[in-house]
């Protein structure tokens, strides 16, 4: 894990706290003021590379300072060796069924406790997400996980690090349904085709759209694979939305690099451009650490989702 702490030193699990505080000792000894206090817990869970990216995405975002970051690989070791900062803990290889009693120790008690999920056995994940105010699911297959968060919403706060892709593709549209062509439209859809980059995110943007307009099985649902975006171009899970109906048709595109562009068709003044955003990690990780309220739209869209095959 010394890639990930660099400046961190190697100590058995039973004495991390112990050099956490000399660490903060030595790093604040004869400064003015106390060492600046603590706030919360996020706990990041995945194999290397992915907790690596998870890393770099929180310095990014400054998040190191008023936060206690442990971040924790799965492997067979039953007691493997921990590297600490000041604010930041790296457990390598870790037997997953000691996951939750190394959170439950190393967290912040009485504080907020976030879970970023990359990736990882989810048989501890129902209990982790006791130990957690919210859980973000980030895994490459977010299938197994989206399967277990059905049964978990009640527990805890939980979301999708896609649902943060999606922000700006369902505002766009949403924005579109303030219009009365559209809302005397809505019971004449009849077919939604995405092409997307990210086959899983456009199942949960279809998701959202099926719960929020109430559709039945006579709208049918198409996702394709998107081409390949140009190089450059800002990161995004969808390249193009169609929503076809009796009264009006919706598209929304990917129109530049960083653009994307919503209309009604036939109805110039309903254009809306959007900002895609930059797409980075550290900028999606960062809209979602500020929330801490349960997300029912999601988990709507997630129940939906689950239904819809790619």
């Amino acid at each position: 894990m010394s890639g990930l702490l660099p400046s961190g030193r190697d100590v058995p699990f039973a004495e991390i706290e112990g050099t956490v505080l000399q660490i903060v000792r030595e790093t604040h000894r004869g400064k003015r003021g106390p060492a600046r206090s603590l706030v919360a817990t996020i706990v990041i869970v995945g194999d290397r590379e992915r907790l690596a990216a998870a890393a770099d995405a929180l310095e990014q975002l400054g998040e190191g300072a008023g936060v206690r970051v442990i971040l924790i690989s799965e492997g067979e070791h039953t007691a493997p060796m921990a590297r600490v900062t000041e604010n930041a803990i790296a457990i390598d290889g870790l037997a997953p069924r000691f996951l939750n009693n190394a959170v439950a120790a190393l967290r912040l008690s009485s504080l907020p406790a976030l879970v970023w999920w990359r990736g990882g056995s989810l048989d501890n994940l129902p209990d982790l997400t006791k130990l957690a105010d919210r859980v973000i699911l980030d895994a490459a297959d977010p299938e197994p996980g989206w399967r277990q968060a059905a049964r978990l919403v009640e527990r805890t706060a939980l979301s999708d690090l896609r649902w943060a892709q999606l922000t700006r593709w369902r505002s766009a549209v949403a924005h579109l349904f303030d219009l009365p062509q559209v809302r005397q439209a809505m019971k004449t859809f009849h077919s939604l085709t995405i092409e997307a980059g990210d086959p899983h995110a456009a199942r949960l943007y279809a998701g959202w759209l099926q719960s929020s307009l109430g559709w039945n099985a006579d709208v049918s649902i198409a996702i394709s694979a998107a081409d390949t975006p140009s190089k450059g171009a800002v990161a995004t899970p969808l390249e193009r939305v169609r929503l076809e109906g009796a009264g009006a048709s919706i598209t929304a595109q990917r129109n530049t690099r960083d653009c994307l562009i919503a209309a009604v068709d036939g109805l110039d003044s309903s254009t809306r451009v959007v900002p895609l955003g930059d797409g980075t990690l550290s900028s999606l990780i960062g809209e979602e650490i500020g929330i801490r309220t349960r997300d029912v739209a999601f988990e709507r869209a997630l129940a939906s989702a689950l239904e819809i095959r790619a």
